[in-house]
Formats: structure tokens, sequence, C-alpha cells
């Protein structure tokens, strides 16, 4: 896993001050092979517990978004413990869901929807933050990993610059 006395920098690539389609406010817990951490605290080469199984992680981007446009998901609002807490994420962000709302809004059981198709303006709203570190993780292929006691996806690794 990542070196946590390496700070929050060390393999990761900053990706400026833009919204990232695919961003997990910092702080978000992720479930990883080594246990559950903050999401900044994941590097290139770390190992992710996926819908898949266990998958490495092949980059790392952070975005410090001023006066960032994010939703906020209430605890509980998408089941029990879904999400555990209040989390914040980008409004592309894509979410599994697997309650009436996919019903409802697809006409599947299941169904994966940007956080932005959810919003209700109670208990998954849109905020604006002074302030707000997105990450996004990526894989060799698309994942869906476990974060804050939501299933979220997660691009594939963006292209070389």
């Amino acid at each position: 896993m990542a070196d946590l006395t390496q700070g929050m920098t060390a393999g990761r690539v900053d990706a400026g001050t833009t919204m990232p389609q695919c961003g997990i406010a910092s702080g978000t817990m992720i479930l990883t092979l080594a246990g559950v951490m903050p999401v900044e605290f994941i590097a290139p080469g770390d190992k992710v517990i996926t819908r898949s199984g266990a998958r490495t992680v092949t980059a790392v981007e952070i975005a410090v978004v001023q006066d960032a446009q994010v939703i906020r998901i209430s605890q509980g609002v998408l089941g029990k413990d879904r999400p555990e807490a209040d989390m914040h994420v980008s409004p592309r962000q894509p979410l599994l869901i697997r309650d009436w709302r996919a019903k409802a809004m697809s006409g599947l059981v299941r169904a994966v929807m940007a956080a932005e198709r959810l919003v209700d303006g109670e208990y998954i709203r849109l905020e604006t933050l002074p302030e707000a570190r997105m990450v996004t993780l990526h894989f060799a292929d698309p994942q869906v990993i476990f974060a804050g006691g939501l299933e979220l996806g997660c691009e594939t690794s963006p292209p070389a610059a």
C-alpha cells in the first residue's frame, strides 16, 4: 500500500483546478486489500477492492477546485449505511444504484447513473464548496469500487501527456 509517511503527493498527478468527471472528495474511505483508507492515501500500484475483485490502481489524479460544484449525498439515503456518512462526489461521478431509483429512472433493477441525475434537492443535492480536493482513481479497465458505503464507477487510465 501507499507509504503514508510520504504525504499525499507521492505517485499522484496534479489534475489542475477543473472538476474531474469522476471525482471522489478527499477523506472518503475506500475499501483496499490493506483495509479501509482515505482515497487521498491511495497510490498507483495499490490494490483496491472492486466488484470484480482486487484490482491495481494504475493512476491517481488530484484536482483542487475552487468554488467547487459538488453533489452531497446524505448518510443512509441510498439504503442502510449507503453512504456511511455524508459524502461529496463530482456531479458526473457514476454511481451503481440498486434501489427504487434504478427502477424508476432506468426500468432496471440496478443501473449506473451520474450523481447529478439523482439530485432531489434535499438528501442528494448540489452544493458549492469554497474548495474541494477531488481524487480520481484509474484502473486498467473500468471498475466499480466501494467508497464510503457506495459503489462508484472508476475510469481507465488517462492518456499519456
